[in-house]
C-alpha cells in the first residue's frame, strides 16, 4: 500500500465519523449546501450552480478534471462553479492556502490547474516558483502563507463538508443533488439536463435569476441521510437500440446528403483498433458509393497523448476541404504523430501550412474536439472505434462480414420506407426521430427532414449552436444564427463567442 493510499485511509479515519456511521446522498434529493467563500467561475446567474468539495492531491479529483472541462463546452454559460476544499493528508492544506493565496490576487483558477498538474504535491518553495510563473506579487504571497492568512477559510470548508456529510473527495452538489467520485459524463448531464429544466420552471414562476440558486436549495435537506451513495449508473449502448446522433462537424462527412444509410463513426487516430478499421471503413465508402453517408467525429481517449493534437490537425484540414485527405493520411502511419509528422502530411496533401500550423499554434480546434468527444461520451461510448450505423450501435474494429451485414440489414428497411413513399433524404432523420437517446452535440446538426426543410431552433437550442459555430471559429454560420437570438439567450452567446475571438455584434 503506498504512503499516498495510506494517508488518505487514515485522513478520512480522523475527519470522518466510524465507517457505520457514515452516511451517503440520495442523488434525487436536493440537500441545504452554503456556497461558502470558494472561488467561482461562471456566471453568478447561471441556472445550474455545482459545488465542488475537492483535494488538490486526490488522485479522483484530477481524473475528474477531463469530465468536467467537458461540461463547459457542452453547457457554454449555464454553469457556475464553486470550489470549496476538502484537504485529505498534512500536506494538503499548503496547496489549500496557497490555492486562496492566488485567488486573493486574481488567479485563483490557474493556480487551480497548476496545482492538479502536480497533484497537489508542493512545498513552500514549489507553490513559490508555481506563482512566481503566475506573476502574482510574491511579497504578498509570502506573507499570506507565512501569516496563514487563509487557514481558517480552509478549515471552515472541511468544517462545512463534514458537517454536510462528505466522506470523499471529490464530491459534487449540482443545484444541490450530490454526487460522489470520477463519475462519467453521462451521469452528469443526466442529472444537468434535469436541474436545467428544474431551474427553467422556477424562473418561469417569478424567481429572479440572482435568488434562484437560494430557492433551488433552500428547502433540501441538511446532510448525508441514505445509507450508501445510489448515483446514477452509466448506461452502455444497446446494440438492440437506436440512437439520435448528429452530423458532427463540417467538412467531415463522405456521400450524398440523401444516403438512405449514415454512418457515424466515433474515432480515436493513435488508436490501434481505429487504425485496423480504417480499411473497413475505406471498403464501406467504395462498395456502397452512392447509398452510404460516413461521418466521422472524435474522441481521443486520455490514454493517447498525440491523438487530440491530430484531432486538431484534422479539423484544420477540413477547414481547408481537406479533411478526408488528412484522416487517410494519418490512418497510413498512425504511430508518427508528432506535430513534424502532422506539418508533413498538411504538406503532402496541399494545404496552406501557414494557416494550418496558425490554427495548431493558436488550439484553434481544441474545444470543438472536446465537445465532439463528450457528445459521444454522453451517449454511452467508451472506447473507440465506435460506429452508429442509422442510430443502431456497432462497438469496435468489426470484421467487413459483421459491418456489412449491419449495413445491409439497415439498408432493407431505409428501402422499405423508400417504396412507402418516404423521400430518400428523410430516411435517417425519420428513423431517428422517436430515437432513444439524444446526443448533446450542435443541435443545428442533428438530422431534419429534406421536405420540411430546416426547422426552426428555439432559443435555447439556438444559443447552443451559435456557440458550436464560434468554437469551431465558424465566424459565418454563427453570425448568421446568432441574427434570431434574444434577450439573456443573446447575452449568453456573445459573452461565451466572445472567449473564441467571434464577436457576434
Amino acid at each position: 500500500m503506498s504512503r499516498a493510499v495510506l494517508a488518505v485511509i487514515i485522513a478520512g479515519l480522523i475527519a470522518a465519523p466510524a465507517a457505520a456511521d457514515v452516511h451517503g446522498f440520495d442523488p434525487v434529493a436536493v440537500y441545504r449546501v452554503a456556497l461558502g467563500d470558494g472561488p467561482r467561475r461562471g456566471p453568478a446567474d447561471a441556472p445550474v450552480t455545482i459545488v465542488e468539495f475537492s483535494d488538490f492531491s486526490c488522485r479522483y479529483c484530477n481524473r475528474v478534471r477531463g469530465t468536467l472541462a467537458q461540461l463547459d463546452q457542452l453547457y457554454p454559460g449555464r454553469l457556475r462553479w464553486v470550489f470549496r476544499h476538502m484537504p485529505l493528508n498534512d500536506d494538503a492544506p499548503l496547496a489549500a492556502e496557497a490555492s486562496m493565496a492566488a485567488a486573493a490576487q486574481g488567479r485563483f483558477w490557474p493556480m487551480h490547474d497548476r496545482l492538479f498538474d502536480v497533484h497537489g504535491r508542493v512545498d513552500r518553495a514549489a507553490v513559490e516558483l508555481i506563482a512566481a510563473d503566475l506573476g502574482l506579487d510574491l511579497g504578498r504571497f509570502r506573507a499570506d502563507l507565512d501569516a496563514g492568512t487563509y487557514r481558517d477559510r480552509v478549515r471552515a470548508d472541511a468544517e462545512a463538508a463534514r458537517h454536510l456529510g462528505v466522506a470523499g473527495t471529490p464530491t459534487f452538489f449540482v443545484n444541490g443533488r450530490g454526487l460522489r467520485g470520477s463519475l462519467p459524463l453521462q451521469v452528469f448531464v443526466r442529472i444537468l439536463d434535469e436541474e436545467l429544466a428544474r431551474a427553467e420552471a422556477a424562473r418561469r414562476s417569478g424567481v429572479a435569476p440572482s435568488a434562484l440558486y437560494d430557492h433551488l436549495v433552500g428547502s433540501g435537506r441538511p446532510g448525508a441521510d441514505v445509507d450508501v451513495d445510489a448515483a446514477p449508473r452509466f448506461q452502455e449502448l444497446d446494440p438492440q437500440v437506436r440512437y439520435r446522433v448528429g452530423l458532427g462537424l463540417d467538412g467531415h462527412s463522405d456521400g450524398p446528403a440523401d444516403a438512405p444509410i449514415t454512418v457515424v463513426e466515433w474515432s480515436d487516430f493513435e488508436c490501434p483498433f481505429c487504425a485496423r478499421n480504417a480499411p473497413t471503413m475505406a471498403r464501406l465508402r467504395r462498395e456502397y458509393a452512392g447509398r452510404v453517408r460516413v461521418v466521422f467525429r472524435h474522441l481521443p481517449l486520455p490514454m493517447h497523448r498525440n491523438a487530440g493534437l491530430a484531432a486538431e490537425a484534422a479539423i484544420a484540414a477540413a477547414a481547408q476541404g481537406r479533411f478526408w485527405a488528412m484522416h487517410d493520411r494519418i490512418f497510413a502511419d498512425p504511430e508518427h504523430l508528432s506535430r513534424a509528422a502532422l506539418e508533413a502530411h498538411a504538406g503532402a496533401i496541399g494545404l496552406d501550412l501557414a494557416a494550418f500550423r496558425a490554427a495548431l499554434d493558436d488550439r484553434r480546434y481544441r474545444d470543438a474536439v472536446v465537445a465532439d468527444a463528450a457528445a459521444g461520451s454522453v451517449l454511452g461510448i467508451d472506447g473507440t472505434p465506435t460506429l452508429f450505423v442509422n442510430g443502431v450501435p456497432v462497438v469496435g474494429a468489426v470484421s467487413w462480414q459483421r459491418l456489412s451485414a449491419v449495413v445491409d440489414a439497415q439498408l432493407a428497411e431505409a428501402e422499405r420506407l423508400i417504396a412507402a413513399g418516404v423521400a430518400r433524404g428523410d430516411v435517417y432523420s425519420l428513423l431517428l426521430s422517436d430515437a432513444a437517446w439524444v446526443e448533446k452535440g450542435d443541435p443545428s446538426r442533428m438530422p431534419v427532414t429534406a421536405t420540411v426543410g430546416v426547422i426552426e431552433l428555439g432559443q435555447v437550442d439556438r444559443e447552443e449552436a451559435v456557440v458550436a459555430a464560434c468554437r469551431s471559429r465558424d465566424r459565418a454560420r454563427a453570425g448568421s444564427m446568432a441574427g434570431r437570438l434574444t434577450g439573456e439567450h443573446k447575452q449568453a452567446a456573445a459573452g461565451a463567442c466572445a472567449a473564441y475571438g467571434v464577436d457576434l455584434e
